[in-house]
């Protein structure tokens, strides 16, 4: 089974990986409160959400979001 993660210091929220995921595999959520500021401003101009993986069981290892992610937030490896 492919191993989904999403980096939370880059994902602004975009959901490019929503609209690509043949096996909707991601679901927007709140931002971590860890996060910087700069990152949660950006977060915040898309709607002030991010991608999260819940449903990694899913994935087919196709690579359309890591493609698709215009940060480069997405790692999936088989």
């Amino acid at each position: 089974m492919p191993s989904v993660v999403v980096d939370h210091r880059r994902c602004e929220g975009k959901k490019d990986c929503l609209r690509v995921c043949p096996t909707q595999v991601f679901r927007l959520g709140p931002t971590e409160p860890s996060l910087p500021w700069l990152l949660k401003l950006k977060v915040a101009a898309h709607g002030g959400k991010q991608a999260f993986a819940v449903n990694a069981a899913a994935c087919t290892a196709c690579m359309e979001c890591v493609t698709a992610c215009p940060e480069h937030a997405i790692t999936v490896t088989a």
